[in-house]
């Protein structure tokens, strides 16, 4: 399915996972040459009698050890996303029941641990939970561009401290995974928590998708594998078509900045095909302005929405084409890396036969750093020629 939905030039950007919803990959690269280090790292100094119990308790239970993610606090913000990425990263990495917490811990600014763990206890017993253990985070910056502390602690279910935390820049686990953002920064915490539930390579593969994983998946937007799975078939017959099949282009929905997005004439982009050899393209007769929704912050669910929308009007509109295509631009003049490019394709039946997400996180939008529909086309004629080779 990765000729259809990827980017094979892709350089994933650090938000890029919380942006499009895929993650898993990138984490599980960090986190593979971790594991033999992480034992180390979990030991701490000055652990009362009392507290190693609780510590020996929880990797008594491992995997089975319940966990509440209370929201993590982001640059002195709670952010849901980051919170279900955490959530996303412990299923996948073997544990079985993560429980995302909805009421949020402010322990304030400018406190040190010991005040830290006290205000967590605190709140515990005003706000009990269902789980065995509560895991409360923050990544902290000091006004940079680049996050420079990690916090965390665990508690069990009666605020009893089990595990804390504190790395910045001057520890080793830190600058070796350079946890200077947020998604390098849920590496770290997973890493430094792996002792504790016996994460290893084993359990990552071992691990089944749980409830994160499924709200991340309806939140991605992206369609069961039955739609997706005869995709590659379909780009293999396009392929085997070219260049002989007819492309029918219809007019790209074009969103200059937060202006209103508008369709753009189809006829430069059918010529910019032609002239590249793909097929026998031309423009549609009439304009069409689907209207899914550019405004989700998930950039996955955006282009499947607008997939969606497509292959339903294909199918109610046949088309006297082998092939038809809708493209979708949104660019900032002054700013190229605020923008995308989707590229739809279906076949003459309203099947998907492409679907295609190019933003500046990938390297043909790097180097085209499109400012203006005349970029996008271009772009967009060299995704398609990349996906028909």
């Amino acid at each position: 399915m990765k000729n259809n939905i990827g980017n094979k030039n892709t350089k994933h950007g650090i938000w890029n996972a919380l942006r499009t919803g895929v993650f898993g990959a990138l984490l599980t690269v960090l986190l593979v040459s971790a594991w033999t280090l992480a034992q180390a790292a979990s030991e701490q100094s000055g652990v009362s009698p009392e507290q190693q119990k609780r510590i020996e308790a929880l990797k008594a239970k491992g995997l089975e050890a319940s966990l509440t993610l209370l929201p993590v606090r982001l640059g002195g913000r709670y952010w849901e996303r980051v919170n279900e990425f955490v959530g996303g990263l412990f299923e996948e990495q073997g544990v079985k029941n993560v429980t995302l917490g909805k009421t949020e811990f402010n322990p304030g600014d400018k406190i040190d641990m010991k005040q830290l763990v006290d205000s967590l206890n605190k709140f515990i017993k005003m706000n009990p939970i269902t789980t065995d253990y509560a895991l409360y985070t923050e990544y902290n910056s000091a006004g940079a561009d680049k996050l420079d502390e990690f916090r965390a602690v665990v508690v069990d279910k009666a605020g009893a401290l089990v595990w804390a935390d504190r790395q910045t820049p001057e520890d080793e686990a830190f600058k070796r995974l350079q946890a200077e953002n947020a998604m390098a920064m849920s590496s770290l915490l997973v890493e430094r928590l792996s002792p504790l539930w016996g994460l290893n390579e084993q359990t990552r593969k071992a691990a089944k998708p749980g409830k994160i994983a499924a709200i991340m998946a309806a939140r991605s937007g992206v369609p069961p594998e039955s739609e997706t799975a005869p995709m590659p078939g379909r780009q293999k017959e396009m392929k085997q078509a070219m260049p002989k099949a007819i492309l029918v282009v219809f007019s790209p929905r074009v969103r200059v900045a937060d202006k209103a997005a508008e369709a753009a004439g189809a006829a430069d982009l059918a010529k910019a095909i032609n002239e590249a050899g793909l097929c026998k393209a031309a423009p549609a007769k009439q304009s069409l302005l689907l209207k899914a929704s550019q405004e989700e912050p998930n950039e996955m669910k955006v282009m499947w929405d607008l997939a969606r929308e497509f292959r339903d009007y294909v199918k109610k509109n046949p088309t006297d084409a082998d092939y038809v295509l809708y493209a979708d631009y949104r660019f900032n003049p002054q700013h190229w890396q605020a923008g995308f490019v989707h590229l739809i394709v279906c076949d003459r039946k309203g099947e998907w036969v492409l679907a295609e997400l190019t933003n500046s996180d990938h390297l043909d939008y790097q180097s085209i750093k499109p400012t203006s529909k005349e970029d996008c086309d271009k772009l967009l004629v060299k995704r398609l020629k990349s996906c028909l080779k």
